[in-house]
């Protein structure tokens, strides 16, 4: 399993690079490896215009993005984040033309991630405990089935504004 997210998260970053090309955007992965090295996974330049970019992927089979990294029991800051930081989301498809790329500004990104972490953390579990900060958390594609609206889900219709807004990383 950490070998193929490893090669779902090169497969986004590599998607999306292309697509920057296409749109005339010089690049610059500053990943040396398949592995994560840096906050941001690549750079980009068009005309006088830079943005830092940060790249997520999930393979055909789900829909969901995962979020590691943050510091259990510490809210999740997204106050200090530039204007030109975007995190691009990459929905691997069967084939090409079934990827679906969100191009979401990381500052909205962050805090749709702090307001999931809130209120799953609000809730207690079934047994009355309180739930476990891990410092982990998931944004799911789809809504959920009893069509309960919760923060953590729905995001296919919540960024679809964002879908394929390449247009929105020049500013």
């Amino acid at each position: 399993m950490g070998r193929e997210n490893q090669l779902v998260g090169a497969f986004g970053e590599r998607a999306v690079e292309t697509e920057l090309l296409r749109r005339e955007w010089l690049t610059s992965n500053v990943n040396a490896s398949i592995r994560n090295a840096a906050d941001y996974d690549m750079f980009a330049k068009k005309g006088s215009q830079t943005v830092h970019l940060r790249v997520k992927a999930c393979g055909e089979k789900y829909n969901e993005f995962q979020f590691g990294g943050f510091r259990p029991g510490q809210d999740i800051s997204f106050k200090d984040i530039d204007d030109s930081d975007f995190t691009i989301l990459v929905k691997m498809g069967s084939n090409r033309a079934d990827d679906i790329f969100y191009v979401v500004p990381t500052k909205l990104l962050r805090k749709q991630i702090s307001e999931s972490r809130r209120a799953y953390l609000a809730q207690s579990r079934r047994d009355g405990k309180p739930r476990k900060d891990t410092g982990h958390w998931t944004l799911h594609l789809g809504d959920l089935r009893s069509g309960e609206d919760r923060p953590s889900h729905g995001f296919r219709r919540k960024w679809a504004r964002y879908s394929d807004n390449w247009k929105s990383l020049e500013k």
